[in-house]
């Protein structure tokens, strides 16, 4: 619904509402039997209020509003014994049985907006001022795994009923979130204030310059941390109420300049710095234990009758908490002060030729600095430099063998959880804004304009792209989201997931037009065609191979895999446990590990053993892709008009084992399943980038046809 109501000359006034209501299906459970509906209702509106004070000052008042309503359940599921359905896990079939992980979940997000925008104009100067304020009222209900996620080693295990000791999840064999079961308030307020000025120093060349301020407030729900101030261990870790920076600014500068007087030639440049807000999927994975809190299973011990007798419950302690009780509760953490932002400079130089051709080539450099980074505080690996299993890559002499004494009970001996002896349980997990990310791209594209019925694009970009936490939360398993030792962000310095160094486009747009002066049969029936297509090509992602195991013995299941740098590309292997009287061992008298290929670039690190590897050295497949829409245009009226069409994707049906979508940087696979492709030691590693895929792991976008219809009015 649209109101535009000219109330005089000098004021004028636009209104907006939209609604919108959906259901989809949440497809993110295994089985299909536990698919759910997906409802989403949206209600959006604003108002905006145009003033004219005189012919060079303009004003503009905006107000909107927005209600968002969004919930997936969990289902009528039953499980004998258990207060709710949990998610089972068996590692030996690679089935996952039970309803999407992450539900129940939604949340109620109320946003109210106001912006005053005064725009200026006086000699060469063109000045804009505003401010901005947000109110966003939103209560989240997220309790990941909060009917118990429990990864069974075999079904064996399963149907003996005993406790699980699998590790795919995270280190963990059981974990249950308790807590937060009416949702948790996550709104803040957000604060902006701006000034720009566009100061035409010539009729050529105008310069910008501008200034922003933003102030928001930590999220309501973070702020409980402050309750957790009993289990405070001064000088070691304390649980404030965590705030945001109240100092930043964003300066911004450009320029625009047309050399020689014919307009031909366009240079542009500039450089800014812009800050992020926080979302609320950090703010719930961070709940304080006010609100939430873990029970995990131990992987190293099997106790009998576990679902018999209710697995991990959901019951909270009551009462007033002792110091240890405080402390036991704790399983996250926030951060305050940082937010992330972005330092973005550009230059570009354009030319316009030959009448319908546009050439542009320009730089684009972005670096992100404090970075969200999910990390494990209290967790240091048990393997060291110099505390470690060798690794061979053939069989040694049996006297090197006999001379190791370092065990790998020895090494599971280390301590790992940092804060244990002040009594924390518990992982600690938190949003360290502490990451890195950077970006050089050099883009050349041109551009010819819609002349004799055809236009298109081409478009060539080199780029580089280095980070150290490309995914912040569990969007990927193709590169980990928590670096191998969470103490270290440093060394997960590399090549980000996103980054494609090479990159090709070309989309043509061609009108077919004959008999436009003919009767309306002909130009309508006969005529009136429109093809458009895309052809891409893109160098691969690059995915970090995984030994599949904790080797470093630091509760995560993410460690990388060794690489012989004269091994075979794309070869895997495992390895084999020996002790030091040469004998084949899988128990904690391993002194060493051998690997069964010794031509295989790829080795699995064991339990105790030190990678040698860094984030995503393996390449998938690069995208050869091309994309046509076939489209059939009749004109009604001149105000109504049908359009009927068709539509290929992959039109020549490459197989391309890309990773992710084929017109997009988003990654698919982020199941544990998935991870078989990237462990040297399974039967499927590297299968897709030899042509070779197994069904049902990574889908090789195959080509897709769609119709399309539409009535224009």
């Amino acid at each position: 619904m649209a109101i535009d109501w000219n109330i005089t000359h000098k004021d004028q006034v636009r209104g907006r509402f939209i609604y919108s209501n959906s259901t989809c299906i949440d497809f993110n459970a295994a089985l299909p039997v536990f698919f759910q509906p997906s409802p989403a209702v949206a209600h959006s509106g604003s108002i905006s209020e145009f003033h004219n004070f005189s012919p060079t000052m303009q004003n503009e008042l905006r107000v909107s509003f927005r209600r968002y309503n969004a919930n997936i359940g969990s289902g009528p599921f039953k499980f004998p014994g258990l207060d709710a359905f949990p998610n089972l896990t068996y590692d030996d079939l690679g089935l996952q049985l039970g309803p999407d992980s992450n539900t129940p979940s939604g949340e109620i997000a109320n946003n109210l907006g106001v912006q005053e925008n005064l725009t200026k104009t006086f000699g060469s100067h063109t000045i804009k001022a505003g401010y901005s304020f947000s109110d966003v009222i939103l209560t989240g209900t997220f309790v990941q795994r909060a009917r118990g996620d429990y990864d069974y080693v075999n079904l064996e295990q399963y149907l003996l009923d005993m406790s699980p000791t699998g590790g795919n999840l995270s280190g963990v064999a059981g974990e249950r979130s308790v807590g937060a079961n009416n949702g948790v308030p996550f709104g803040f307020l957000s604060h902006a204030a701006f000034v720009n000025d566009d100061y035409r120093i010539r009729p050529n060349l105008t310069i910008n310059l501008g200034l922003r301020y933003e102030y928001v407030t930590m999220p309501v729900g973070s702020r409980a941390q402050q309750y957790s101030s009993v289990a405070d261990v001064p000088g070691v870790i304390t649980f404030p109420k965590p705030h945001f920076s109240p100092n930043d600014w964003s300066p911004r500068v450009g320029f625009a300049w047309s050399p020689g007087k014919n307009g031909i030639w366009s240079i542009r440049g500039g450089f800014s710095r812009s800050f992020d807000l926080t979302y609320i999927n950090l703010n719930q994975n961070a709940s304080p234990a006010y609100y939430q809190t873990t029970r995990d299973l131990d992987p190293a011990v099997s106790t009998p009758n576990f679902l018999t007798n209710g697995g991990l419950t959901a019951a909270l302690p009551s009462g007033t908490p002792s110091v240890d009780d405080a402390r036991a509760a704790i399983a996250s953490y926030t951060f305050s002060n940082q937010r992330p932002y972005a330092l973005t400079g550009s230059l570009g130089v354009q030319r316009a030729f030959a009448r319908d051709y546009t050439l542009e080539v320009r730089y684009v450099y972005t670096k992100g600095v404090h970075l969200w980074n999910q990390t494990r505080m209290n967790r240091i690996p048990k393997v060291t430099a110099t505390d470690f299993i060798p690794t061979f890559t053939s069989m040694p002499d049996p006297s090197v063998l006999a001379g190791l004494t370092k065990t790998l009970g020895d090494i599971k001996a280390n301590p790992t959880n940092t804060l244990d002896q002040y009594h924390f349980p518990n992982n600690i997990v938190g949003y360290h804004p502490w990451g890195n990310s950077r970006y050089n791209g050099l883009q050349v594209q041109m551009n010819k304009r819609y002349s004799r019925n055809l236009s298109y694009i081409v478009a060539y970009t080199w780029s580089h792209a280095f980070d150290d936490s490309t995914a912040t939360n569990f969007s990927t398993i193709l590169s980990p989201r928590r670096a191998q030792d969470f103490q270290n962000l440093r060394a997960e310095w590399a090549s980000s997931a996103l980054d494609r160094r090479h990159r090709f486009t070309f989309t043509p747009v061609y009108d077919f037009k004959p008999f436009q002066n003919s009767k309306w049969f002909m130009k309508n029936v006969v005529g009136n065609w429109n093809i458009a297509g895309t052809y891409t090509f893109q160098s691969p992602e690059f995915a970090t191979v995984q030994s599949g195991v904790d080797s470093n013995l630091n509760g995560d299941a993410l460690d990388r895999s060794i690489i012989n740098p004269a091994g075979a590309a794309n070869l895997g292997t495992g390895v084999t446990g020996y002790n030091a009287a040469g004998q084949v061992s899988t128990g904690d008298d391993i002194v060493a590990y051998v690997a069964k290929n010794p031509g295989a670039r790829y080795i699995v690190a064991g339990l105790g053993a030190r990678s040698n590897s860094g984030r995503n050295t393996f390449p998938l497949d690069h995208t050869n892709n091309f994309d046509v829409a076939l489209t059939k245009r009749i004109n009604i009226t001149e105000r109504f008009r049908f359009d009927i069409g068709a539509q290929a994707f992959n039109l020549f049906n490459h197989t391309q084992f890309v990773g992710g979508w084929l017109n997009d940087v988003t990654p698919y696979s982020t199941n544990a399943i998935s991870r078989a492709f990237l462990v040297p030691s399974s039967s499927s590693f590297g299968a897709y980038n030899q042509g070779t895929p197994e069904v049902g792991f990574f889908p090789s976008n195959s080509r897709a046809l769609q119709l399309v219809a539409h009535f224009v009015f």
